[in-house]
């Protein structure tokens, strides 16, 4: 059993995830490497990093609990190690600068022989590179949402009516709201109203080549 559970204890270890397990008393009774590193990155250790802590106290006693999400936090563990729920999720951010995205996921600990709940396992993933794409598309389709509809266009110029009642060039408005770039020249109607002596050139280029 001895050799089992050392064996067990060094695959968890290689986990990219975090991993976290919690007593029944909401006690951590083991962390792998990849949970206790991404706690002391945040400055959380040695409070996250190592077991012994009680979560569920923790929680109720911390200074954080007026705030909504940490209570809700609390209650939705508390929910998983007395049996009442069986599934936990939550996307959680680190503050400061360089923001990063956790997923936290708690699932109780439970056998065919042991009805009642023998504690939780707790697992963090990184998902930054997610939510980073997120806003990329999120900003995609409010560009999208921009250029869809009627846009008050100058029947002269060609300028168009922004929401502060700006007109804009339409290159200009264009490279705002979208990711377009431009490279300018000159249609061949334009080349005839402007450069008429030239308009015999393109009449040549617009015949057959068997006429």
């Amino acid at each position: 059993m001895t050799d089992t559970f050392a064996k067990w204890k060094k695959a968890a270890h290689l986990l990219p995830k975090g991993l976290a397990v919690v007593d029944p008393e909401g006690t951590i009774q083991f962390v792998n490497m990849a949970w206790a590193r991404v706690a002391t990155m945040h400055g959380l250790s040695p409070l996250w990093d190592r077991p012994g802590i009680n979560l569920i106290r923790h929680f109720k006693d911390s200074i954080y609990d007026h705030k909504p999400f940490i209570r809700k936090l609390w209650l939705d563990l508390k929910c998983i190690l007395d049996g009442s729920s069986t599934y936990y999720s939550a996307e959680i951010h680190s503050p400061g600068h360089a923001t990063r995205w956790y997923l936290i996921e708690a699932v109780p600990i439970t056998s065919e022989e042991i009805l009642p709940v023998g504690g939780m396992l707790l697992v963090s993933s990184d998902i930054t590179v997610y939510k980073e794409l997120e806003v990329q598309l999120q900003t995609a389709l409010a560009q999208v949402r921009t250029l869809h509809g009627l846009l008050p266009i100058c029947a002269v110029c060609k300028k168009i009516k922004e929401e502060e009642e700006q007109w804009s060039p339409i290159e200009e408005y264009l490279i705002k709201h979208t990711h377009a770039e431009f490279t300018h020249d000159i249609c061949p109607d334009c080349i005839r109203l402007l450069y008429p002596k030239y308009s015999s050139i393109l009449d040549r280029l617009d015949k057959p080549s068997g006429d």
